[in-house]
């Protein structure tokens, strides 16, 4: 079996590579393409972000964003009132600065939250919800009022 040729088969809306036994000479229908793109490109980390995101459901897309951490805390705080960067690492009680930056930059992104810069000098930066941050915040009270509820009788 060590000298005939082994070919990738790429699945439709697959990253995997399934391998299959070619007869030899016969021409591997992917020859030269790389990590199972026919014209030999590479696919950004955001495109395939937004790939997968467009195929699952708004729900499981929501719920992917919500269950990373200090997510659904961010958004409860940012709730309560407009705050600045180390006012907000205060009320989160241990957030490290980075994955709070990062936190902040994707809820931004997603439309959840809004930056404001206040001043540039000294750097003061204001980040509160928006409609659609406020709306989620409403949900969020709902899902702990359920958690309340439910978390007690196991």
């Amino acid at each position: 079996m060590g000298d005939r040729p082994w070919s990738g088969l790429t699945l439709p809306g697959g990253g995997a590579t399934v391998r299959r036994l070619m007869d030899p000479g016969q021409p591997s229908p992917h020859a030269g393409a790389t990590n199972g793109h026919a014209n030999g490109t590479h696919r950004s980390r955001a495109e395939r972000r937004a790939a997968a995101q467009r195929a699952e459901c708004a729900a499981t897309a929501a719920l992917t964003i919500l269950g990373q951490k200090w997510v659904m805390r961010i958004v409860r705080e940012l709730g309560q009132q407009t705050q600045r960067f180390c006012e907000l690492q205060d009320a989160l009680g241990g957030a490290n600065s980075a994955t709070l930056s990062q936190r902040l930059k994707l809820l931004e992104d997603e439309g959840l939250v809004d930056r404001r810069l206040v001043s540039e000098t000294p750097p003061w930066v204001e980040y509160s919800l928006t409609d659609k941050g406020s709306d989620l915040r409403r949900a969020i009270t709902g899902i702990d009022r359920w958690a309340d509820r439910w978390a007690s009788q196991q």
